[in-house]
């Protein structure tokens, strides 16, 4: 699997069976700066918000798959689990979903705007997973301190933080430092590419994650293109 940073809560999954997924498109008036041309086969969206809910951003052809439940498409099953944007169910900012499937063995949650902790029967649906997306921004979703306690909960392989302060993001979000405080050196890619068996839980005690913080130009003010 490779995954790439498109800026705020918006990735790229592509896998090595050419099936590709893209997470959370953004609206480029509404965050400040803009998508490159993307292809992708499946569009998940969490919430309908501006700034995560361009479905059309991988073209005409993309399923777009929003909302709780079971969905089925080209041969993966993807869960939608019903979350909040907010600490008060909803009441301030509406619905979100959590996304869970898995690719190339990998097994992928993308929170969207999760705004509380989660209960015990969102992080049994949950499950086990290898790779998390997580907001740590705070003001709109969980901040530094949730986003650590939602670690603690589902304790990932590998925790890729998202929704925060960028020098190109056009609205006030917190910054990463206060997420990566405390946690040591966190890894820099421009890129993730992933393989099934370097993310075996065997051998890899409770609370032990890597950090990944990928490289976006674009949400820092320079332009970018995806090969």
């Amino acid at each position: 699997m490779i995954v790439t940073w498109l800026g705020h809560s918006c990735f790229l999954l592509e896998g090595k069976d050419s099936i590709s997924l893209l997470l959370d498109p953004f609206h480029e008036d509404e965050v400040g700066y803009s998508l490159p041309p993307i292809r992708a086969d499946i569009v998940l969206i969490s919430h309908d918000h501006l700034d995560h809910n361009n479905a059309l951003a991988a073209g005409k052809d993309a399923k777009v798959i929003s909302g709780p439940g079971k969905h089925n498409c080209q041969g993966m099953y993807i869960l939608g689990i019903e979350s909040y944007h907010d600490a008060d169910c909803g009441r301030l900012r509406g619905a979100n979903t959590i996304f869970c499937f898995a690719l190339d063995g990998i097994r992928v949650c993308h929170l969207g705007d999760l705004g509380h902790a989660l209960s015990p029967d969102q992080v049994k649906a949950i499950g086990a997973v290898d790779l998390l997306f997580l907001p740590v921004g705070g003001r709109y979703t969980i901040d530094a301190a949730g986003a650590n306690e939602v670690m603690r909960q589902l304790n990932p392989a590998i925790a890729v933080p998202m929704h925060y302060k960028t020098n190109a993001l056009s609205f006030d979000l917190d910054p990463i430092d206060g997420f990566l405080k405390g946690k040591g050196q966190a890894d820099l890619q421009k890129r993730l590419v992933l393989n099934n068996g370097e993310l075996s839980r065997a051998g890899r005690s409770e609370q032990e994650f890597r950090v990944v913080l990928l490289n976006c130009p674009r949400a820092e003010g320079a332009r970018q293109s995806i090969d």
